[in-house]
């Protein structure tokens, strides 16, 4: 009797539970379609650069039963960045002799899935599909000439081929002579070029035996004339349908804007009646900010101008000393003894900030590169007090910030698309928040009150325009300080020219709290030089406010669509694959 060793035993056990468990394995997983037989394809060329296409696809499923076959097309490929559509029509489903089939058409993701088969009914061995259906906008021009790159089988299918061919026939009148063809076998990005030869009215593509995931793409090179190009109104809609977020995003952003600036309107919207006062309780730097939603740095300048006639400080005209921005004169601001104690904020900070706090001299050339620092709270100033005044039903900085936020956010989320996913999407949120961005301004609401002293302000600015000569000389007698006291007032709104022109032959003397170069007693003074001179100046005064130390930086050192310009199997339009159900 032949003895067999513990070892050996151990080992043949072994050996038999590993076939056992490979056995199984093979048993669970889900029989598949064995081959594709045949994958017959029929590619026409219409004069209106549509393709009629009819699949011939024989399937052996052997001894599997399935219910049929399921065959994905894309439709949707990326071009330039954004989404570009071929729009496809099946227009029949049938067995080879021409009775049809039952089959249900989705659309999942880029692709149209048709799902060809009985749900009720299984089937095995062979059977043959015949799929005819027309495709639009798969042509390509190149100067002119059209071209057809079009991934016939598709390279997505589990199972080889054992034959493919692919027919072209190009429209009517077009010799076969005249066309550039070739082909692409292979799995996704291969460029191995297949078989090609003219076969009566059409060119024939054929491969042998693909493997599983392999497909056959083919190209025609077309003259210049084969086809009728698509009218610019034609093109139009199609760029439309896949750029549409382009338009419509910012026209969304555009009605919602819209919608929030007129929500902020005044909805009683009365007639600007004639005012010879601005608003009593205004300064000129509220005035200016209530009027454009924006404190300017004209608006904090002519706080400079209101102090100084309200007795606070005066100004005298000096010889620049250097360079203070391209100016042919320096300012000297003399601070007087009048308490600040019923100042606003703003201006509080303002006549400090000139002074810094405790000189009663300033040249405006010694703030050059220091008085910035104090704008911000000179700002915060301003429209705080116009909040806190019930001007505004909320802080305007506030809300611009809120939708300049908004924009910004928009704008990086639209980059991000934009390099990501969609061109379309990506700039049409750019776009929307551009429009944020720039209509942010206008966004924040006056209340009732802040309308009232709106349409004050605005009396005051047509009275300057509309005042007559006899009017503005019963002002000036009554109350010889008008001119200088309403000047800040004038300027922010901008008549400062009308105001000093309505008193040109009334004045001989500038304001006494403004000393200009060459006073004397032969001095003679002209209203419009005045402000011509002092909107200068205010141009100069801002730029100072506003300058900041320079910085002290350093310096140092769908696939393819032209088969002719480097194709390959998978590129072009058309593709997908399928498999069985």
């Amino acid at each position: 009797m032949l003895r067999v060793s513990s070892s050996q035993s151990i080992s043949k056990s072994a050996g038999m539970l590993l076939l056992a468990a490979m056995l199984s394995l093979v048993c669970s997983v889900p029989a598949l379609a064995e081959v594709i037989r045949d994958f017959d394809v029929s590619v026409k060329l219409e004069r209106d650069c549509s393709l009629d296409v009819t699949e011939n696809i024989t399937v052996d499923f052997e001894d599997s039963q399935r219910h049929g076959i399921y065959r994905m097309i894309p439709v949707r490929f990326e071009r330039y960045g954004n989404a570009y559509s071929t729009p496809l029509k099946i227009l029949s489903v049938t067995d080879e002799l021409g009775n049809k089939r039952p089959y249900n058409e989705t659309h999942q993701g880029d692709d149209i899935n048709i799902k060809i088969g009985d749900p009720d009914t299984l089937v095995t061995g062979i059977n043959k599909y015949r799929i005819h259906y027309v495709v639009r906008r798969a042509v390509n021009f190149f100067a002119g000439a059209p071209e057809v790159y079009w991934n016939a089988t598709g390279n997505q299918w589990p199972y080889p081929i054992e034959k493919a061919e692919v027919r072209f026939y190009p429209p009517e009148g077009v010799s076969l002579g005249d066309v550039k063809a070739t082909c692409y076998i292979g799995v996704q990005g291969s460029h191995e070029n297949g078989k090609t030869e003219q076969k009566g009215d059409h060119i024939l593509y054929f491969a042998t035996n693909l493997e599983a995931g392999s497909g056959i793409t083919i190209v025609a090179g077309l003259p210049q004339g084969s086809v009728i190009r698509p009218s610019v109104w034609q093109e139009f809609l199609a760029w439309l349908s896949d750029w549409w977020p382009l338009i419509v995003l910012p026209l969304c952003a555009s009605t919602f804007m819209w919608q929030c600036f007129h929500g902020a309107r005044d909805p009683k919207q009365q007639a600007i009646s004639v005012e010879w006062n601005p608003p009593k309780d205004l300064s000129p730097a509220e005035v200016g900010t209530l009027t454009d939603q924006s404190c300017d740095m004209k608006d904090i300048v002519a706080t400079l101008i209101d102090l100084a006639a309200r007795g606070y400080l005066k100004i005298k005209e000096v010889p620049v000393n250097g360079f203070l921005f391209f100016s042919s004169k320096d300012y000297l601001f003399i601070r007087s003894e009048k308490p600040a104690s019923g100042l606003k904020s703003h201006e509080y900070l303002f006549l400090n900030g000139l002074f810094d706090y405790n000189k009663q001299e300033m040249h405006l050339s010694d703030l050059k590169y220091k008085f910035y620092t104090h704008l911000p709270s000179i700002r915060d100033g301003i429209y705080n007090s116009l909040a806190s005044g019930k001007y505004f039903r909320e802080n305007p900085a506030s809300v611009r910030h809120c939708y300049r936020f908004a924009a910004f956010a928009l704008a990086v989320i639209g980059i991000f698309v934009a390099i990501k996913t969609s061109t379309s999407w990506g700039f049409g949120a750019l776009v929307s928040a551009i429009i944020i961005y720039f209509s942010s301004g206008q966004m924040a609401a006056r209340t009732a009150n802040g309308w009232k002293a709106m349409y004050e302000c605005l009396g005051f600015q047509r009275f300057v325009k509309m005042a007559e000569a006899d009017r503005i000389r019963v002002l000036a007698k009554d109350d010889p300080t008008i001119f200088g006291r309403l000047l800040a007032y004038a300027m922010v709104l901008g008549v400062a020219d009308e105001w000093a022109t309505k008193f040109q032959d009334l004045l001989t003397h500038p304001p006494d709290w403004y000393e200009p170069i060459g006073m004397g007693p032969n001095y003679h003074f002209y209203p419009n030089v005045f402000v011509n001179d002092l909107g200068s100046g205010m141009n100069t005064m801002g730029n100072t406010f506003a300058s900041t130390p320079p910085s002290s930086s350093s310096s140092g050192g769908g696939g393819g669509f032209s088969g002719f310009s480097g194709g390959f199997s998978g590129g072009g339009f058309g593709g997908g694959g399928g498999g069985s159900w």
